[in-house]
């Protein structure tokens, strides 16, 4: 009987650990735009699902700005529609690369 306590307890610890470790937000999600509510697994790409994509973007674009991002399945996608900020972000990428 004991045994059994004490692997439940083990179990129930690293559980309760990786509960934490996906649930609480580290630096990289600080720094990422704002972006519609995700599943598991997919992600966003539940939205993309709800019509046309080019529309089901204009309509998120309208909710979250012009710089968002997208969860698409293990693939983490920066959507950038303004064209004044693509080019600030294609010239900050553009300096990155020399260095």
């Amino acid at each position: 009987m004991q045994l059994v306590s004490i692997f439940l307890l083990i179990s129930f610890h690293f559980l309760l650990r990786k509960w934490k470790k996906y649930f609480s937000n580290n630096s990289q999600t600080k720094e990422l735009p704002p972006s519609p509510w995700k599943l598991p697994f997919i992600g966003s790409m539940h939205h993309l699902a709800d019509g046309l994509p080019h529309r089901v973007l204009r309509d998120l674009v309208k909710k979250y700005g012009p710089l968002m991002h997208l969860q698409l399945g293990k693939v983490s996608a920066i959507v950038v529609t303004s064209p004044d900020m693509a080019k600030q972000t294609r010239h900050r990428f553009k300096r990155q690369s020399e260095v």
